[in-house]
């Protein structure tokens, strides 16, 4: 556990991307077991029967945006018949998802960054324990905004720690005053038991 505790550390203290790339490398074998049956994270299965809950078209096409090694898109695809693309930062956690079998196109992208991503090509977008310290911004959320059609439902998760010190808040009520989105959903839910850690769960309806 001393190991795995170490590297859950250095995941959450990364400074840089190469430092995220770099941790994410040495966990990636190891990371389903150690978060699942070590760790107790909570997130990824509330956050898919949230998103089911509004998202009831079959052959819906999702983006499991941070997908990492696709536990969220493993989930998904026992909901529903769900069409699903995954992105992350990582090529071993990328690696990991496409061993799966459960995603129609896997892409290494930086999601602080524009997305080479036509718009409307989404009918939701799922960014599960990826808005946190060191890792995705809030503003990525107007890419995600841009890919998904109008109608379609924006799901993700940001760790009580970082949504207090970041502009979460105030950027969801600036969507929701220009009318861009609607804030369906705002729960605070448990996020990583062994740490006693809570996060929102957050679910946007695009307008």
């Amino acid at each position: 556990m001393g190991h795995r505790t170490e590297i859950h550390d250095k995941v959450l203290n990364a400074k840089s991307l190469e430092d995220i790339s770099e941790a994410y490398g040495s966990w990636a074998k190891t990371y389903d077991q150690d978060l699942l049956e070590n760790f107790g994270y909570q997130a990824p299965a509330r956050s898919v029967e949230l998103l089911s809950k509004y998202l009831l078209m079959e052959e819906a096409v999702v983006l499991d945006a941070g997908c990492g090694t696709g536990l969220v898109g493993q989930l998904l695809a026992k909901a529903r018949k769900f069409q699903i693309d995954g992105a992350d930062y990582s090529q071993s956690m990328l690696d990991e998802a496409q061993a799966k079998g459960c995603y129609r196109a896997l892409q290494q992208v930086d999601l602080n960054q524009p997305l080479q991503i036509a718009a409307d090509s989404y009918d939701a977008v799922i960014c599960i324990g990826t808005f946190t310290l060191g890792h995705v911004r809030p503003e990525a959320l107007h890419e995600m905004l841009r890919i998904t059609k109008s109608g379609g439902q924006i799901c993700f998760t940001v760790r009580d720690e970082f949504w207090l010190k970041s502009n979460f808040g105030s950027l969801l009520n600036e969507l929701e005053q220009a009318s861009q989105a609607e804030l369906s959903e705002l729960q605070t839910i448990d996020y990583i038991l062994s740490e006693g850690s809570k996060c929102k769960l957050v679910l946007l309806t695009v307008l």
